[in-house]
């Protein structure tokens, strides 16, 4: 593999979860089945109840 390929494979590794962490959620609409959109993140209702300590 020459260097050209190998420095474009580093910079791809380094800015995907650059690219990712971007993304955020409008609304519940977009998440999955028995999830919440809270602050632009889905999050399950077991980790809404973890979030804010509302366990029994």
């Amino acid at each position: 593999m020459n260097i050209l390929g190998l420095l474009l494979l580093v910079l791809l590794a380094i800015a995907a979860p650059i690219a990712e962490a971007g993304r955020r959620f409008q609304s519940s609409k977009q998440c999955d089945y028995q999830s919440v959109c809270y602050n632009g993140y889905c999050y399950t209702i077991d980790e809404m109840f973890e979030k804010f300590d509302m366990k029994k």
